[in-house]
């Protein structure tokens, strides 16, 4: 293995911290889909966004193998396969600020984020955990994502250690695992996409996802045996990640919505969704150490176990996970949508200072019917009697009267404006 200054190491830690603080922006990306997309096109605005995120985390090791021989010189820095990796990620990020930066819009700042005092933002975030642990339409969604994350990373922990104790893999069979995984991302991603649009509910999509995961995770730890075959191993695999796409997209449609219905919350819609991604990132980096030290086996463990897993009773906490949360989903059951209503100053709003509405004039009881105030069933109709007239222009006034300086809509009074005496 390599020999390692400390000022490298040094640099590789800085560049991981640096990397984490950009870790934000897919925090950023979500709530700007909540806040520029109605409720109806977020869940397949949010398929796709999520999905490109987990190919992205799917296709990265094939890098590994696609830069092993690598070698060359550019501005005097050499690259090898050690350090090229770097290289092909400032491109990418590079080109991606540029994306974002040129094509992007700007939406229009929310007047309820506006900066207070710190007491009010203390408040704030007070509002916000009470809502995380007593509403279970918001909290389940942060356990929802943290399982999503960190089940994901147990696969990639856990997947080449495994398969080279039991089948004697190299990372190279192990990134064409991984690779074929993108792949049903990426049909998983399509499939929410159309479910969707078709008009299948975030919530049905978010179960069938908790239900195959659980399943997925489940078979597992049961079939990862040594001396397995290899359908044995990959199945499992790839039950699991055909399962991610339902996970990611309506569960955070679902937690936009309940947000949405709080009124509370109203103005701290990007900071949810911020916290949100925290969960899921809590999940990603604690997966790892979890994996590596209680639920992986050593070949010696293995070798002296009676059933020759390459796991340990404790990977069982990841179909539990899923199962859990699918149970908790189900009592709960789905969140309601949030019913816009009319408030006393939108109404106003929609009246002129001259008692006018929307440029129309307005007509009571004291308005002659000319001309141009004439309903179609002003007589219209020959055929009708005087007497359908008038009850019909009575019943017109009292299902939509207008009072003189207000926009009340309904019944003031029974006022007879038609007088058939001549």
């Amino acid at each position: 293995a390599p020999a390692f200054t400390s000022t490298q190491l040094t640099l590789v830690a800085l560049g991981r911290i640096l990397g984490g603080l950009g870790r934000a922006n897919s925090a950023l990306g979500f709530a700007y889909v909540a806040r520029a997309l109605p409720a109806s096109e977020r869940t397949s605005v949010t398929a796709i966004l999520g999905g490109v995120q987990m190919i992205g985390m799917a296709i990265a090791p094939l890098f590994s193998a696609l830069l092993a021989n690598v070698k060359f010189d550019l501005c005097g820095i050499q690259f090898d396969n050690l350090n090229s990796v770097g290289l092909v990620l400032f491109v990418i990020n590079f080109l991606s600020q540029v994306l974002v930066y040129f094509l992007l819009p700007d939406l229009a700042p929310n007047n309820s984020d506006e900066a207070s005092d710190q007491d009010d933002k203390e408040s704030e975030w007070s509002k916000m955990l009470r809502f995380i642990c007593t509403i279970p339409h918001i909290g389940i969604p942060f356990l929802t994502i943290f399982t999503f994350n960190f089940n994901w990373q147990f696969i990639e922990t856990a997947l080449a250690p495994a398969s080279a104790d039991a089948l004697g893999w190299s990372p190279v069979e192990v990134s064409y695992v991984l690779g074929a995984m993108a792949i049903l991302v990426f049909l998983g991603m399509t499939s929410v996409h159309k479910l969707s649009q078709m008009g299948v509910t975030d919530y049905t999509l978010l179960c069938y996802g908790l239900m195959a995961n659980g399943l997925g995770y489940l078979l597992l730890y049961s079939s990862w045996q040594r001396d397995a075959s290899v359908a044995a191993f990959v199945v499992p695999v790839f039950i699991s990640a055909g399962s991610f796409a339902f996970l990611g997209a309506p569960n955070r449609s679902l937690f936009s919505k309940s947000v949405d219905a709080a009124p509370e919350l109203s103005g701290l819609e990007g900071t949810m969704q911020a916290l949100l991604s925290m969960a899921s990132s809590v999940g990603g980096f604690t997966a790892p150490s979890v994996v590596a030290h209680y639920c992986l086996r050593t070949p010696a463990m293995v070798d002296v176990s009676s059933d020759a897993r390459e796991f340990t009773p404790v990977a069982l906490l990841s179909p539990a996970l899923g199962f859990i949360i699918f149970v908790a989903n189900m009592v709960v059951g789905e969140p309601e949508e949030k019913v816009a209503t009319m408030t006393e100053s939108d109404e106003e709003k929609m009246c002129h200072e001259d008692g006018g509405m929307n440029g129309v004039e307005i007509m009571d009881e004291a308005t002659p019917l000319n001309g141009d105030h004439r309903r179609k069933s002003d007589g219209d109709s020959p055929l009708k009697s005087l007497d359908k007239i008038h009850k019909s222009r009575r019943r017109s006034l009292l299902e939509t009267s207008y009072v003189r300086g207000s926009c009340t809509l309904g019944p003031s009074s029974e006022v007879d404006i038609f007088n058939t005496e001549t």
